[in-house]
């Protein structure tokens, strides 16, 4: 095994971190987002309530909403103090307040019980009118001041949403003692408060909830309000604030604890996931590795199956692994056939070597060739050295293994039937009818057929015959036909051992399939001839060429 080899085996698993790391910290991130998020939700949603629970107890307090009267008197002040903006409220000095007794009293003999009421507010004039205004608004400042120093308030605030007096400041209490003056003017834009501007346009009580920038002062508010509804229109609001930065810092210090134990819980988490996709995932993978990388040093089949079956997993890995099992024993099994495949074609070349060169055609030829000796000694050289010929074609067959061009058979056909001629004289006359020699095929896959044609054929006839060889061509094969007017015989008769069997015909037939697709299709009747006919499919090669 080399070394990247074995270095390769840890690779799986960094680069499997790889992938899954990021996306676990993508996860963890959004994970803890989200318990951010829902956290501060539920924080502010319990603080929410804990404020309205605060207000409303105090809220009628502040400013009264038990009855008609009452909300009468907030919306008989508000005009008031909107009509009066430039005006200072201060407290009534003692002697003024006496002042106010006194003017009290001759109301009571003129209005009887119909004190405080609407008519009666809106009847008012004088210094008694401006006495009731200042006695109502500092009664709320009062209250506003109580319930900034009873809660520890920001700053409690009472601002006008009425008209063109939008943002004008009622009154206000701030914990530092910094406060705005009645009639002054927030930085305030109603456009800017999405929930608030709803509530006002829409006429609501019910409690708003904003983050504010800026407003009521510098810096980032949490600010409640609640409406001041007077007959379905609100005319101000009564707003708590608080400084975000120190809200959200109480609600930080809760969730580092749980940030920390949320985080510490993806981390083991995410470990002991890796920890078990090694085990079932990288961890097999690796055996496997290992097992391919043995069986190509020794190419053990038995091996790689055993080990195979220990990597036993109800997945993808599992299945791998009875591939890899399947594969190697079909690997086993295709070499064996290989082999024996190499060893058949081996003896089929020397059986067919044997064949054309047997002892009887030899000593035939010999005898001819001593024969031409005396009579015509240039004939006998020609002959022998076509012999020769024949001879080392038959030989360096034995090296061939791969189809050849017809015109090379062909030439070797010539040899051994020059040789025959001069055997068979006038009894063999031989033709030839080649239309196109532009393919290839085993090397002496035709001579066995022009051999039985000679020898089975001719031979046997007394007065002789002509064997003829021919080629054709159509649209998808190829054709080499032998054939012969010699005794014939019956196809379809039981095969006798009689020397018509054709030497090597079923290794030739089984050459020509393997090296080329081709088959033989033999076609003979008694006293009639025999006629072979080799087909060789075309290849797209030869489509191409064509």
């Amino acid at each position: 095994m080399s070394k990247n080899k074995a270095k390769n085996k840890a690779k799986l698993l960094i680069q499997v971190t790889a992938i899954v790391l990021p996306l676990f910290l993508i996860l963890s991130g959004a994970v803890i987002w989200v318990f951010y998020r829902s956290t501060i939700n539920s924080f502010l949603t319990a603080q929410n309530e804990r404020i309205e629970n605060n207000l409303n107890n105090n809220y009628d307090y502040i400013i009264s909403t038990s009855d008609h009267d009452r909300i009468m008197q907030n919306k008989w002040l508000i005009t008031y103090l909107e009509e009066h903006s430039d005006k200072e409220m201060i407290r009534i000095t003692l002697e003024e307040s006496n002042e106010f007794d006194d003017l009290m009293e001759a109301e009571r003999q003129r209005w009887d019980e119909k004190l405080w009421t609407e008519e009666w507010l809106y009847g008012l004039s004088g210094k008694l009118k401006d006495y009731v205004a200042n006695m109502l608004y500092f009664t709320w400042q009062t209250s506003v001041d109580f319930e900034t120093e009873l809660n520890n308030y920001e700053k409690v605030f009472i601002m006008d949403t009425h008209g063109s007096y939008t943002g004008m400041v009622i009154c206000e209490s701030e914990g530092s003692g910094k406060v705005r003056k009645f009639g002054d003017y927030y930085d305030f834009r109603l456009s800017e408060h999405e929930a608030l501007k709803e509530a006002v346009e829409s006429g609501s009580d019910k409690f708003v909830f904003e983050i504010s920038e800026d407003f009521p002062d510098e810096g980032n508010y949490y600010i409640a309000y609640k409406p001041v509804n007077i007959d379905g229109e609100n005319w101000a609001v009564l707003g708590l604030t608080y400084n975000w930065n120190e809200f959200k810092k109480s609600i930080d210090s809760n969730l580092r604890t749980a940030q920390f134990l949320l985080i510490s819980g993806i981390i083991i988490i995410m470990a002991v996931q890796l920890f078990l996709l090694y085990r079932k995932t990288i961890k097999p993978v690796s055996e496997i590795q290992r097992a391919l990388i043995a069986y190509t040093n020794d190419k053990s089949s038995a091996q790689i199956v055993a080990k195979m079956m220990k990597v036993y997993k109800n997945n993808e890995i599992g299945y791998l692994s009875d591939v890899i099992s399947d594969l190697a024993l079909e690997i086993d099994h295709y070499t064996k056939e290989v082999a024996r495949s190499e060893r058949e074609l081996y003896e089929a070349r020397v059986q067919i070597m044997v064949s054309q060169i047997r002892p009887h055609f030899m000593y035939n030829t010999l005898s001819s060739i001593a024969m031409l000796c005396e009579i015509d000694p240039d004939a006998a050289q020609e002959m022998t050295i076509t012999f020769a010929k024949y001879l080392r074609e038959n030989m360096d067959s034995l090296k061939q293994t791969k189809p050849v061009p017809f015109t090379r058979e062909l030439e070797h056909l010539k040899k051994y039937l020059y040789i025959e001629k001069i055997r068979f004289d006038e009894r063999l006359n031989i033709e030839y009818d080649i239309q196109t020699t532009d393919f290839e095929l085993p090397q002496l896959s035709i001579q066995p057929l022009v051999e039985n044609a000679v020898k089975h054929g001719i031979g046997k006839k007394e007065e002789g015959g002509t064997v003829t060889i021919a080629t054709r061509e159509t649209d998808t094969a190829f054709e080499v036909i032998v054939s012969d007017d010699g005794v014939g015989f019956d196809v379809n008769a039981p095969q006798k051992d009689d020397g018509r069997s054709h030497i090597g015909m079923e290794n030739i037939r089984k050459r020509l399939k393997d090296m080329c697709s081709a088959e033989i299709v033999i076609e003979s009747e008694p006293g009639r001839g025999t006629t072979a006919k080799v087909i060789i499919p075309k290849t797209k090669k030869e489509d191409k060429d064509k």
